[in-house]
C-alpha cells in the first residue's frame, strides 16, 4: 500500500509540475519566451494540425444542427481553463428563476465516466455523484436544487429530457460557444480580463479552443474578473475596435462568505485574520483564489495548486495534511468546486469560499439586454 501512495504521489506531482509548466507556457510573462522554448517547432505544427481539425469539426456540427422548442442560452469561452462558467450560469439561473420561468442547465460533465444522458441530483454524497457526472454539474445541482441540471455528451437528448420532464422553457448551456450541434438563441462569451487570449495560439501552443476573430459568433460579452479596471479598460477598448457595436459588460467574482463545508457555519473574516491557513485548489488557475484569500485578509502559509478537475486521493491528502502540520495551520481552505471532489473525511474540516458574480452599476444594462433578447422570441410568458 505504501508503494502505491508513494506511486500517486509522484503521479500528483508530475500532474503539477506539467500543469505548471502549460500554463507558465500560455501565459508567459512580458518579454518572455515562455519555459517550452525548445519544443516550439512541434507545438506550432501541433496547432496547425488542430486549426484544420477544428475547421473541420464545426463545418460537420453546423450541417447537422438542430434546434428545440425553448429559448437556448449558450454560457462559453474562448480558451481552455476557467473564466468564470460556474458561477455565471449559477447566477443567470437564479435570475431567470425568480423571474417565474422554467429553467434548466445542460452540461457535458467533464470527467465523468458513463455518457447517458441523466439527470443530476441535488442531494447525497458528493464523491460518488461526481464520478457519475462531473464536479462543476454536482456543484450547481447543489447550490440550485430547483433548477434541474442534465448532463450528456449530446445536449440535444438533453434538452429534451429537460423538456419533457420539467416543462422547461429556458436552458442554459453551460460550456456551450463550442457546441455547434445545438441551435442556440442567445450566445455570451466569457473573457477573463486578467488575461482573456494569453499568448494569442491556439491549443497545444496557446490556451486557445478558436481563434479571436470568433468572438463575432457572441451576441454579447461578459468580461469575468473585472477588478483592475485599467486591464478592463484595455480588454474593452481591444473589444470596441475589433468587433465594433458587439454588447460588453464587466462583472467580477466576489467572495460573499467563507463557510464550513459546503452549506456548514458562516464562519467571519475576523475569524481567520490571525491565525495561519492552507490553501490549496485544483481549478484552471488557483494563483486567482490564493490572492482572494488574501485581499480579505487571510493569513496563508502555504498554496497547494492542483491540475484542474484533479481528483483527491491517498496521495493528495498526505500532501494537504503535512502542509497543515509543517505551517501549523489553524484552517484548510478550498473552492467550493475542490469540495465536492473531497473524500467524506476531508470534507468535514475544510472551509469553502463561496462566490457570487457582482455586475456593479452595470448589472441593470445587462439584464435589460437579456431580458429583450428572450422578449424578441416570446417563448412562453414575458418577463
Amino acid at each position: 500500500m505504501k508503494a502505491f501512495d508513494s506511486i500517486k504521489h509522484w503521479e500528483t506531482e508530475i500532474r503539477r509540475r506539467a500543469s505548471s509548466l502549460l500554463l507558465r507556457t500560455w501565459y508567459p510573462p512580458p518579454d518572455s519566451k515562455g519555459p517550452c522554448a525548445a519544443l516550439m517547432p512541434f507545438l506550432h505544427w501541433a496547432e496547425r494540425l488542430y486549426a484544420l481539425g477544428l475547421r473541420r469539426d464545426q463545418e460537420r456540427a453546423r450541417k447537422r444542427c438542430r434546434a428545440l422548442p425553448a429559448y437556448v442560452v449558450s454560457l462559453g469561452n474562448l480558451t481552455t481553463g476557467g473564466t468564470g462558467k460556474t458561477p455565471m450560469a449559477l447566477w443567470l439561473a437564479k435570475h431567470l428563476h425568480d423571474a417565474g420561468w422554467k429553467t434548466a442547465i445542460l452540461s457535458r460533465g467533464y470527467g465523468r465516466k458513463k455518457d447517458s444522458v441523466s439527470r443530476v441530483p441535488s442531494e447525497g454524497p458528493t464523491l460518488p455523484l461526481v464520478e457519475r457526472f462531473g464536479d462543476e454539474p454536482v456543484l450547481m445541482a447543489r447550490k440550485m436544487p430547483a433548477t434541474p441540471v442534465w448532463v450528456g455528451r449530446d445536449r440535444f437528448r438533453s434538452g429534451e429530457a429537460a423538456i419533457r420532464k420539467h416543462q422547461a422553457q429556458i436552458l442554459i448551456l453551460d460550456d456551450g460557444f463550442q457546441h455547434l450541434r445545438l441551435k442556440r438563441n442567445l450566445d455570451l462569451l466569457l473573457l477573463d480580463t486578467h488575461d482573456p487570449f494569453g499568448n494569442g495560439a491556439l491549443i497545444p501552443l496557446g490556451p486557445l479552443r478558436e481563434p479571436i476573430e470568433s468572438i463575432s459568433r457572441a451576441h454579447a460579452v461578459l468580461l469575468t474578473r473585472a477588478d483592475d479596471p485599467e486591464r478592463s479598460g484595455k480588454t474593452r477598448r481591444y473589444l470596441r475596435e475589433k468587433f465594433p457595436g458587439k454588447p460588453i459588460y464587466s462583472c467580477r467574482h466576489r467572495t460573499v462568505r467563507l463557510r464550513q463545508g459546503l452549506a456548514g457555519p458562516v464562519l467571519s473574516r475576523e475569524h481567520f485574520q490571525h491565525k495561519p491557513a492552507v490553501a490549496f485548489a485544483g481549478i484552471a488557475r488557483p494563483e486567482a483564489f490564493f490572492e482572494s484569500l488574501r485581499r480579505l485578509g487571510v493569513r496563508l502559509s502555504r498554496c497547494l495548486g492542483f491540475p484542474d478537475h484533479a481528483p483527491y486521493g491517498n496521495a493528495e491528502k498526505a500532501l494537504l495534511m503535512t502542509a497543515v502540520r509543517e505551517a501549523n495551520a489553524h484552517f484548510l481552505i478550498t473552492t467550493e468546486k475542490d469540495y465536492v471532489r473531497l473524500p467524506a473525511g476531508l470534507q468535514s474540516i475544510v472551509v469553502t469560499t463561496e462566490l457570487a458574480v457582482d455586475f456593479g452599476e452595470e448589472e441593470a444594462a445587462f439584464l435589460q439586454f437579456l431580458e429583450a433578447k428572450i422578449a424578441e422570441e416570446k417563448p412562453g410568458m414575458p418577463l
